[in-house]
C-alpha cells in the first residue's frame, strides 16, 4: 500500500507558484490496479514521481509498504542515448531479473516493434509513456 498524509506539492513556474496536489489524504492499496487520468498538465506525471520517491512532497508524507517496482522506480532514470531494449535490459539487471525474458515481456506489452532498437531520445512521447508504463513483470511466469 501506498499512503499519502497531508501532501502538498507546489512548483514555482515564471515565478508563479502552482499548486500541483493540496493536502491530499489518500491510500492506494497493493491490491489493486490504479489509473491515473487527467488533461495535460494536470499533475499526473509529477503524482507519479512522489509514488516513485523520485520527488518529494512539499509538505506532508508518503509511506511505502513494500517495492516500488519499475516502471515508477526507475523511469525517470531512463537514458535517453539508449535504446528501449538496452534500458529494459539496464532495469531488468537493477532488479536482478533474467534480462532476455523482460525484454521479450516490455517488447509484447508496449508494441513499440523495431522502435525498441531506437534511442529513446528519438521516440514520441506516446512512444515514451508505453516503454515507462509497462506493468512489472510476473517472476512467476
Amino acid at each position: 500500500m501506498i499512503s499519502f498524509r497531508g501532501v502538498r506539492k507546489t512548483y514555482r513556474l515564471k515565478g508563479v507558484r502552482k499548486v500541483i496536489v493540496d493536502d491530499v489524504t489518500l491510500d492506494l492499496p497493493s491490491d489493486r490496479n490504479i489509473a491515473i487520468l487527467g488533461e495535460n498538465g494536470a499533475g499526473k506525471s509529477t503524482l507519479m514521481r512522489l509514488i516513485a520517491g523520485a520527488e518529494l512532497p512539499d509538505r506532508g508524507r508518503i509511506l511505502r509498504h513494500g517495492i516500488v517496482s519499475w516502471p515508477l522506480g526507475f523511469s525517470g532514470g531512463f537514458n535517453g542515448d539508449m535504446t528501449g531494449m538496452e534500458n529494459a535490459k539496464f532495469v531488468a539487471r537493477m532488479y536482478g531479473e533474467d534480462t532476455e525474458r523482460v525484454v521479450a515481456y516490455v517488447e509484447e506489452f508496449s508494441e513499440l516493434g523495431r522502435s525498441m532498437s531506437l534511442p529513446i531520445k528519438t521516440y514520441s512521447s506516446g512512444m515514451k509513456a508505453r516503454l515507462v508504463t509497462c506493468p512489472p513483470v510476473d517472476p512467476s511466469v
